[in-house]
């Protein structure tokens, strides 16, 4: 195999082993078909009040001020005297977009999103909303029109902002939810005066829709703990106050609304969202109105953290949910179908109504995800020979009538808490079946790109070794038996395509699938270079070899323990420091021994420090863009006086440009840092700069002299002045670090090879 074609062969197999990542993990768990599932019963409430205080931490909510006044004075008077309240909590990926969607959808993160930045959901998914007669919603362009879209008639409907409004540097984001709020008033006060928007506003099973961006924006302007964070949970605290009072007057204080305040994610101390820490995935959750159950007053309540005595909130009940559980929460208050990939299980203690109506609700909920289950396990079904099927035997078609028998039964004989309470473990089978049903083929498709990446790698390793060494030796090929090997393969290949073929299986099964042939058969024609390295090795002193295997696996070690503990790479690093000891190289080069020591100790340092949580600090990066110029500043004198190798000023020029380039990136960086500190936005020239320095930054290495160092020190301006405008702290003194070893490394190198008398220094 000539170069080219190992090269294009590699490429394509990476992108094969990349693609399957997202066809193997982040295939989409949403299955269609199903039949809609309503409560038979009327429901307590005609219209519902969903306000979404993006961004707002559970503790930023209900702690207390340091005076011990509530933060949110109004919706403390809610959950002491009128409502329900506990902690919403919420999954990863902690962003908007999926929490929205686990808020009025039901379920969680599909994650095939991630394709498309957790933005919008490539698979069409039912809601609350397009279950209502009408919604209409108030808030960010980011998260309306989502769920617009997905609605089936026109019955839904959103007033955004415009984006450019959400910018984080440029003014108080509370006026964010100010403009929502303006228009919610407005829009009420113009329905008096519009019969059609009058007499759809008394329909039954209205949704209203608030969402507020300020208090997410301003958290990661200025931080939860800031000013602007909490100055913002009062503005929104007395907004749905205006609200609240303005809708129960306008429909004359019926009793019919049910209002719910929560929030889609949490939010770091350091002003960040989408991991899983508690502070990103405990949200508030309060509910009052139509329907809902007034505050429980008790004597002990155990949880496992302390907010409760924090929060002041000991002899208050608090009621904990998942965040999907919502969504039929919502469904059940205005009495519309459960969304039909809902997998939230409805909090009944939120619910203050008869326990009949709990109990058909929470039997609508159990059959509508058993929906799911019978679609999910019928399309796997379809695509899996009958002998090979292996169905979810809790929940087998007998025990599923069972279920649903047994429980009629009792709710017909008025035993609502066994029915409940047989709905409940009806739902959690269900919801395990549909996971075993998602991942059913994970375990076949997994071992297929396994061996197809072990022998890939295997092939490479043999090539290398093959091409670079003289550990193997020539060896005709045989032709006979390289026809015999070709068929064998071929064979193999066709029964495996013919298997997926009668199992119907998508045409990225058969790339997963049969990938492994081909790569195997490569490995399997190198025998000879397989046997005579295994010929080599077994010529090695028996110590030799178990020493440089004990690196090598300490080595990897190293490297996969990183993934979990940084520190490890410390460790690393300062082994590495010690190598010129170990080879005796410190005698040969002293000097460059002495750097080389050095530099690993300060590269060992980066790894101690903080990814997350800390502050940042615009002097380093100042500071890394100084030392920059400082060495650019030298190498450019060196130019100069480097006649004879640059008599032509063209190199000289294109130095001096990534030089001003690095200055540029420095000043973009502490202009930008105080035009967002006095609440200016983003300068304009600043971006300009930016995005003219991202687009030189890769094309003036490529015009830079091709010495070996002089092209290295020419990449390495370039990255630094990108990557400066990207920094915030440290970080921006790392490639320069990182750099400076690597240049060593290749001194380091020459003089190793010279040690050993394998070659001779070469100019640089």
């Amino acid at each position: 195999m000539g170069i080219p074609v190992f090269i294009l062969a590699g490429l394509l197999v990476h992108c094969v082993f990349l693609v399957s990542i997202f066809d193997i993990y982040f295939s989409s768990p949403l299955v269609h078909g199903m039949t809609p599932q309503q409560t038979p019963l009327p429901p307590p409430a005609k219209r519902l009040v969903l306000f979404v205080a993006d961004g707002l931490r559970a503790d930023s909510l209900y702690e207390l001020n340091s005076n011990g006044t509530p933060r949110a004075p109004y919706l403390r008077s809610i959950l002491e005297n009128n409502g329900s309240w506990g902690i919403s909590h919420t999954r990863v990926p902690t962003e908007s977009r999926p929490g929205h969607v686990a808020l009025i959808a039901g379920f969680y993160e599909d994650v095939s999103a991630v394709a498309k930045g957790w933005k919008e959901n490539p698979v069409e998914f039912d809601s609350v909303f397009n279950e209502s007669k009408y919604t209409w919603g108030w808030g960010s362009p980011d998260i309306l029109p989502m769920f617009a879209k997905g609605a089936t008639g026109d019955h839904v409907y959103t007033f955004c902002y415009t984006a450019e409004s959400e910018d984080f540097g440029a003014q108080d984001a509370a006026e964010l939810d100010m403009w929502v709020f303006d228009h919610v008033k407005s829009f009420f006060n113009s329905s008096r005066s519009n019969q059609t928007l009058f007499s759809a506003l008394h329909e039954d099973r209205v949704v209203l829709f608030l969402h507020l961006l300020g208090i997410d924006t301003n958290g990661h302007a200025h931080r939860p703990n800031s000013r602007e964070y909490k100055e913002n949970i009062k503005k929104v605290d007395e907004g749905i106050k205006e609200i609240a009072s303005m809708i129960e007057n306008f429909y004359g204080n019926d009793g019919k609304t049910a209002f719910i305040l929560t929030s889609d994610h949490g939010m770091t101390d350091w002003g960040s969202h989408g991991a899983g820490h508690p502070s990103e995935t405990l949200t508030p959750l309060i509910v009052w109105g139509a329907g809902v159950n007034y505050p429980q007053k008790v004597t002990s309540q155990f949880f496992e953290d302390n907010f409760l005595k924090e929060w002041k909130l000991e002899d208050l009940k608090r009621m904990d949910v998942n965040q999907a559980d919502i969504a039929p929460l919502m469904a059940s208050l205005i009495g519309v179908p459960f969304p039909l990939n809902s997998v939230g299980t409805l909090p009944l203690e939120y619910l203050n109504n008869s326990a009949h109506f709990k109990a058909e609700s929470m039997f609508t909920n159990a059959v509508q995800i058993l929906e799911q289950f019978k679609v999910k396990m019928s399309q796997k079904k379809e695509t899996t020979l009958s002998f090979l099927f292996t169905p979810f035997k809790p929940l087998s078609d007998s025990e599923q009538i069972n279920f649903l028998k047994k429980t009629r039964l009792y709710i017909q004989q008025e035993k609502y808490d066994e029915a409940v309470s047989l709905c409940k473990t009806l739902i959690n089978l269900a919801l395990e079946g549909l996971s075993y049903y998602h991942t059913y083929d994970r375990l076949f498709l997994g071992l297929s790109i396994a061996m197809g990446f072990v022998g890939w790698t295997t092939y490479v390793i043999l090539v290398i070794i093959k091409t670079h060494t003289n550990l193997t030796k020539t060896v005709q090929t045989n032709n006979q038996e390289s026809t015999v090997l070709f068929y064998s393969f071929a064979f193999v290949g066709i029964i495996i395509a013919f298997f997926l073929l009668i199992q119907t299986c998508p045409w990225t099964y058969y790339v997963y699938c049969l990938l492994p042939v081909p790569v195997w058969y490569a490995v399997v024609r190198e025998i000879p270079v397989i046997q005579d390295l295994a010929t080599n090795l077994l010529s090695l002193r028996i110590g030799q070899s178990i020493g440089f295997l004990l690196v090598c696996t300490l080595g990897i070690e190293i490297l996969v323990f990183s993934f979990f503990y940084r520190s490890a790479l410390t460790i690393g690093l300062l082994v590495f420091a010690g190598w010129p000891v170990i080879t005796q190289l410190w005698v040969q080069a002293k000097t460059t021994a002495l750097i080389w020591t050095l530099l690993c100790v300060l590269l060992a340092i980066f790894p101690l420090m903080p990814v997350v949580g800390r502050e940042p600090n615009i002097s380093l990066v100042i500071a890394a863009g100084l030392l920059t110029l400082l060495i650019s500043c030298f190498s450019l004198a060196s130019l100069c006086k480097s006649e004879n190798k640059y008599g032509n000023n063209e190199d000289l020029k294109i130095h001096f440009y990534q030089v001003l380039s690095i200055a540029l990136s420095t000043y973009v960086v502490s202009s930008t840092h105080d035009s967002l500190k006095n609440k200016q936005g983003l300068p304009l020239l600043n971006q300009i700069a930016s995005w003219m320095t991202l687009v030189s930054s890769s094309v003036l290495p490529l015009l830079s002299p091709t010495f070996l160092f002089r092209r290295l020190f020419s990449i390495l301006l370039s990255l630094m002045s990108v990557y400066l405008l990207l920094s915030t702290g440290y970080e921006a003194l790392f490639p320069l670090v990182l750099s400076g070893l690597m240049f060593v490394w290749i001194n380091m190198e020459q003089e190793a090879l010279q040690h050993y008398g394998l070659s001779l220094k070469q100019k640089f």
